[in-house]
């Protein structure tokens, strides 16, 4: 899964901006992720047009990158994400960012990014239970 970050000034009417850059070009959203801390704010977007929507933001004036994440999908239980962050911990991945996306059906799909996304892949495959 691809995603877009988008580094931007934590104001009023930033996500309102970043949302209609997206319609105008008619790019449908998938996920969206904000945070906000101090003057700075950071909004993550997946669309189903990531190429398109990166080149559209980017020509609104805003600051974004695209970057591959993980999709993993864990028993909602707890624990859970603990296994997993322990297992990158023992391998010497970096999780650099961590999104729960839905919780659904005693599931929960987390979106992550690391310094070393194959080692991260591998390791998530290696045991399909967390």
């Amino acid at each position: 899964m691809k995603r877009i970050i988008v580094s931007t000034r934590n104001e009023v009417g930033v996500i309102a901006g970043i949302t209609a850059t997206l319609a105008e070009r008619g790019i449908n959203i998938h996920s969206i992720d904000t945070e906000g801390v101090g003057d700075h704010g950071m909004v993550i977007v997946s669309t189903d047009d990531d190429d398109d929507a990166l080149l559209a933001l980017s020509q609104a004036g805003y600051r974004a990158v695209a970057d591959d994440a993980l999709v993993v999908r864990l028993p909602d239980e707890p624990g859970a994400l603990a296994r997993l962050s322990t297992r990158f911990r023992d391998a010497g991945v970096n999780i650099q960012s961590m999104h729960i996306l839905n919780r659904h059906g005693g599931h929960a799909t987390i979106a992550l990014s690391a310094d070393d996304i194959d080692l991260a892949r591998a390791l998530v495959d290696e045991s399909s239970t967390i």
